[in-house]
């Protein structure tokens, strides 16, 4: 057995791209490994800004010999009366290259086939190994991607190297125009030379040699370590956004952490701006005060290198830090001498979204979805008046120089011009608010007005963007849609109402534009990507698929209560009682599904059975304290409430004929468990519990 290593070596790649690609290497080398009978150890894949490798352990010399089998014509016509290959036969045989005594007469679905078997020798290991790589490289699929050659191939970079070993032997992979070697390069600054490297071995201590950390995880801690030592040494703290930390750890080959010191004492400017300057233009760190309420006049920078020069490298970021907070301090100063309401006009001159108007347009759309808001939602008219408002100026600050230079800060640059100007708390802090989160891990609004305002424009870009046709998917979402759309479920998680009107929004929306296509394609659009979205947030809280999926098919206006419900179906679900409000939940939809309800009138007077008079004043009786339940949020209590309520309904199978002949009987109960179904589905699609598993 040897180990195998395949490193590209390319121009550098986009920092944000890095990890995404890494993983689909290692999931397409793991599964066209497996459609191979070649024996082979643990597969990893490491990547940095200028390469990716593939490594694959303990590779055996060869394929195992494996015995293929061929489906050929029927026993019918294959064979005459007498048993004599026929022609048809004959020519599967030929076609094969098989023999009469290398067949075999099988059944399948009481019919028989003729199969062939034919031995196959395993290949040697280096041409599968050639052939995992070639169809990997051609897997792979990017956002973004660039032509730079002859070849034609589209690649994330330009690659410019291939190394290939399988122990000490060079794999021959020719891709893009380059074929592979046993060659690779240093660290491009300060050892950009090209060495030989004898096995897969020899790689990972020459590559280390040369300032080159292969591991994510590895470079990861230097930061994270190196990081926090020299900011504790300030009296300081900082915050690790992982969207922001990824980026960083994937600009680097070798990071080094150093320390650099502002002149903040010059600038009369919110600290947002100096965050904005160190960390969206010079990819560093800033340090906070101990309870993060305060910019220190310090930041870290992280060099992509060695130490050596360190100074040299401290001044130039601290002279680009003080030149770009110089433009920032007289651009704040310029922006505060014209009021936000004045601006707004100037969104007329703003594209929203190409073929979407501009954003004058969205602004007064977001004012009138604010007024409606407030009516399904019965707020003081003084709420609304502040909603409306806040809605007005949301985007004012798109016009202001600081967000212009930082663009970044949208949002956030208009809630603190909105308080300079008098504008009420409420409204500046919903302005602030309205695009959070940013990005995963970012904080949610915690203003109600906040929380209103960031739903309303996330879901008005949703429903315009899908009805005006705007693909996107998991690796391609230029407009966040899918962000989007996951930032309403996390704020509505977070709502204190029970019942959000999500569906009354769309629809409202929807009658303010006019598409294309169908509203109600639309309508189902959204809604599907919002419930998708909220099923993966909940699994992502430690719940099983099934509870989410229990949760996620109710209503979508119940929203804001979903996460709560699926915990509480979690913590039960290992429960016997619980498995058995399962078992009658699905015996009562199978019922339904199958028979038709004709009314929902229950008759007392039809009410034969002692088990079904007793349901019904149980169905009633917990009618009641459910609903009570459900408005109070008390999961716990609808639990306990159903374990005493099932065995009612058990009672009722048991002594209980459903389909009676007398059709009035039938209808009526029917009707009853129809009102049964309505009770279990007022918490939760129990039906979607999978209980084999428990």
């Amino acid at each position: 057995m040897r180990d195998f290593l395949f490193e590209i070596y390319t121009e550098e790649m986009p920092a944000r791209l890095l990890n995404g690609v890494t993983l689909q290497l290692k999931e397409l080398a793991e599964k066209n490994l497996s459609e191979s009978t070649l024996k082979h150890g643990e597969i990893k894949a490491f990547s940095t800004p200028r390469r990716l490798v593939l490594f694959v352990k303990n590779v055996e010399e060869k394929e195992e010999d494996r015995v293929l089998e061929i489906k050929g014509p029927s026993h019918k016509i294959a064979y005459d009366e007498q048993g004599n290959a026929t022609l048809v036969l004959k020519k599967f045989l030929e076609a094969n290259n098989l023999k009469e005594d290398e067949i075999k007469i099988k059944e399948i679905k009481d019919s028989k086939y003729v199969f062939g078997y034919k031995r196959i020798e395993g290949r040697n290991a280096k041409d599968v190994l050639r052939e995992v790589v070639l169809s990997s490289l051609k897997s792979l699929t990017f956002p973004r991607g660039m032509r730079w050659n002859n070849s034609n191939v589209v690649f994330l970079r330009p690659i410019r190297n291939f190394l290939s070993l399988f122990g000490d032997e060079i794999v021959n992979v020719e891709y893009a125009g380059i074929k592979s070697s046993n060659k690779s390069f240093g660290f491009y600054f300060d050892s950009p030379f090209e060495f030989n490297c004898e096995s897969p071995v020899d790689y990972f201590t020459k590559v280390r040699e040369r300032y080159i950390v292969l591991d994510y995880k590895e470079r990861e801690n230097i930061i994270r370590k190196g990081v926090e030592k020299i900011s504790a040494s300030v009296g300081g703290k900082v915050k690790f956004e992982e969207e922001f930390l990824e980026e960083v750890v994937n600009l680097t080959e070798f990071p080094t952490p150093f320390l650099c010191e502002l002149k903040l004492e010059k600038f009369d400017i919110p600290d947002c701006i100096i965050e904005s300057v160190i960390k969206d233009h010079l990819k560093s760190f800033p340090i906070y005060s101990k309870d993060f309420k305060k910019v220190l006049p310090y930041f870290i920078g992280i060099r992509n290198g060695t130490s050596d020069f360190i100074e040299n490298v401290k001044k130039g970021y601290e002279k680009v830090a003080t030149a770009r907070l110089y433009d920032g301090a007289f651009f704040f100063e310029e922006d505060k001498k014209e009021r936000l309401e004045t601006r707004v006009p100037k969104l007329k001159d703003i594209v929203f979204i190409s073929g979407l108007g501009t954003l004058f347009d969205k602004t007064e759309r977001l004012v009138r979805i604010a007024d409606y808001l407030g009516e399904l939602l019965r707020l003081d008219p003084n709420e609304v008046a502040l909603l409306k408002r806040a809605c007005f100026l949301s985007k004012a600050d798109i016009t202001t120089q600081v967000v212009k230079e930082f663009p970044e800060l949208q949002g956030t640059m208009g809630g603190i011009y909105a308080k300079i100007q008098g504008e009420r708390e409420e409204v500046a802090n919903a302005i602030s608010e309205q695009y959070l989160p940013k990005f995963s891990g970012d904080e949610l609004p915690i203003t109600k007005l906040g929380k209103y305002l960031s739903i309303i424009d996330k879901l008005d870009t949703l429903v315009l963007s899908i009805g005006k046709g705007i693909e996107f998917t998991s690796s391609k979402d230029p407009f966040g849609l899918r962000r989007s759309a996951l930032g309403i479920v996390q704020i509505a998680f977070t709502l204190d109402e029970n019942v959000f009107p999500i569906s009354d929004l769309i629809n409202f929306i929807l009658s303010l534009n006019a598409f294309n296509k169908e509203n109600s394609s639309i309508q189902s659009e959204v809604l599907s990507l919002i419930r998708e979205r909220a099923n993966y947030l909940i699994r992502s809280n430690n719940i099983s698929y099934d509870i989410a999926n229990a949760v996620t098919t109710l209503p979508i206006d119940l929203m804001p209560t979903f996460l709560e419900r699926a915990k509480t179906l979690e913590k039960y679900s290992k429960d016997e009682k619980f498995k058995e409000i399962v078992t009658v939940h699905k015996r009562i939809r199978n019922i339904l599904q199958k028979a038709t309800v004709e009314s929902e009138f229950i008759s007392e007077n039809l009410l034969i059975e002692e088990a079904e008079k007793e349901l019904y004043t149980v169905t009633n009786e917990s009618e009641k304290l459910l609903n009570e339940m459900l408005k109070s949020r008390d999961y716990d209590a609808v639990i306990h409430l159903l374990y005493l309520y099932v065995p009612s309904v058990n009672k009722f199978f048991d002594k209980v004929l459903v389909m009676d002949k007398d059709e009035r009987i039938r209808n009526n109960r029917l009707a009853q468990l129809s009102k049964v179904l309505k009770l279990f589905e007022n918490f939760a699609m129990f039906s979607e519990v999978v209980i084999e598993k428990y």
